[in-house]
């Protein structure tokens, strides 16, 4: 029986590949044998060097570098986003600056993924295979695991949890499908960024996870093993809440 966790002779394009997640993922990618392609605001080119891969920079939200950077790849047989903006700001009293912290937040964590899939979709659908995953979060089902966590960020994670689902209906006669993944407490510099009140204590496992127990599932779901795995958003938060 063939192995299909098995990623060689898979070209794969990882975006937030700069990322704590995001480089975990394409190492784990990289270490099932996948062809590399990753892309970040700044190329991250140190990790290219490092698994053989090839790097860009990319802003996700501007529409017409996503669909440059796909004709420059060519086929891809999976895309794994991992992007996302996390600005801590005050939503009742911030004004302008709010105002902007939540369009920058959308920008990147919603727009930014529909960026990719319509410029990845189609290819896919007309070719008949395919995977795609997004990088949702537990903020988009619980809020978060405080109440410190910044509303537009909760907001937009949910927004992009719905998409999965729409891409996934959309893409699902073709042989297409389209998954998430949705991290709890990960131990990151984002987490750290945060500045959330809180101890592992409160967490079902006593610890944080850490990114490569991110980038396992998203290779999973970005395998010919998911072939029949389409609109599922995966927790992967330590027990934090459940589906």
């Amino acid at each position: 029986m063939k192995n299909l966790f098995d990623l060689r002779g898979e070209r794969i394009l990882i975006t937030g590949a700069g990322g704590a997640i995001g480089g975990a993922t394409a190492r784990v990618c990289a270490a099932l044998g996948a062809e590399l392609f990753i892309a970040d605001l700044k190329a991250p080119t140190e990790l290219a060097d490092e698994l053989k891969a090839r790097a860009a920079a990319l802003d996700n939200t501007k529409r017409d570098d996503v669909n440059a950077l796909l004709q420059d790849i060519g086929e891809i047989d999976a895309l794994i986003d991992t992007s996302g903006y996390y600005v801590k700001g005050d939503w009742l009293d911030g004004g302008d600056e709010w105002e902007q912290l939540f369009e920058r937040t959308m920008a990147v964590n919603v727009k930014g993924p529909v960026n990719l899939l319509r410029a990845a979709l189609p290819a896919m659908m007309k070719r008949g295979s395919g995977r795609i995953v997004l990088t949702s979060s537990m903020a988009a089902r619980n809020a978060g695991s405080t109440l410190a966590v910044e509303p537009a960020y909760a907001a937009s994670k949910g927004g992009l949890s719905a998409l999965v689902r729409y891409f996934a209906r959309q893409a699902a006669a073709s042989g297409v499908v389209v998954n998430g993944v949705a991290p709890g407490p990960i131990f990151t510099p984002l987490l750290v960024s945060a500045n959330q009140p809180f101890t592992v204590d409160q967490y079902p496992m006593k610890r944080l996870g850490q990114p490569e127990e991110i980038g396992w599932p998203a290779a999973f779901l970005a395998s010919r093993g998911a072939s029949f795995t389409t609109g599922a958003v995966l927790d992967v938060n330590g027990g934090m809440c459940f589906s």
